[in-house]
């Protein structure tokens, strides 16, 4: 049996979804080499592995690597 950790990442088609969230999540993005939130990433891919879904990209300001994971909240409580 293969593990998450082990398992390779699938790449997604993060332009399929709705324009808005995209902008959501190119704008909303921690950048550890600027150390600064919200500066945006371009380049985005989306991958996914079992119930983990992130996107990497590249920060707008330093060119540095950026992964932003989505996190799916349960809305129904």
């Amino acid at each position: 049996m293969v593990s998450e950790t082990e398992a390779t990442p699938v790449l997604k088609d993060f332009f399929a979804r709705p324009a808005e969230e995209q902008q959501d999540f190119l704008q909303q993005t921690w950048c550890n080499q600027c150390m600064e939130m919200d500066l945006g990433m371009k380049n985005p891919q989306e991958y996914e592995v079992g119930e983990r879904t992130w996107i990497e990209g590249d920060c707008v300001k330093c060119g540095a690597k950026i992964i932003t994971e989505i996190v799916v909240e349960d809305d129904e409580e």
